[in-house]
């Protein structure tokens, strides 16, 4: 499906505050300056890469409690650059919600994308940081496990 407007456009993309640090750590864009780091170190371009892996990951668990004290990274403008996303958060609303009238709520929708991160992504930083290689191969080592075994 092609846009003309972005449904989420001026709808804020959040992750726990308890974890900034972490996303700030494992991802390549440093809002407070420095260096770019390594992608084997920090495997994530952006914030908004880690949060939609957490997304995808948060929707093989289930949605949890509303998160309390929650950061603002970003507007939904970003998913205007990726529009693939834009489809597969509409898709989610409608498999959480079995109602396809779902996508004329876009704030309900970001909502439940923003509790799903939540949910993911204390496994995402798990990922990355469970192994004794770099952060990347953690990660893929962690992806490959998700997978089921070929027949």
């Amino acid at each position: 499906m092609s846009y003309i407007t972005n449904p989420f456009q001026n709808l804020d993309l959040e992750i726990p505050e308890t974890l900034r640090p972490e996303v700030e750590r494992f991802c390549q864009t440093q809002p407070s300056g420095g260096a770019k780091p390594s992608p084997d170190d920090s495997p994530f371009d952006r914030y908004i890469d880690i949060w939609f892996f957490a997304v995808c990951v948060g929707a093989r668990r289930g949605k949890g409690p509303k998160v309390k004290n929650s950061h603002r990274f970003i507007t939904g403008e970003i998913l205007s650059r990726d529009p693939y996303r834009i489809e597969l958060l509409e898709l989610l609303a409608i498999a959480d919600s079995t109602n396809p009238w779902i996508l004329e709520n876009p704030a309900g929708i970001i909502d439940l994308a923003n509790n799903l991160a939540a949910v993911g992504l204390p496994e995402v930083v798990e990922m990355l940081n469970d192994g004794t290689a770099k952060p990347i191969w953690n990660l893929t080592d962690s992806i490959i496990g998700l997978l089921p075994e070929p027949n």
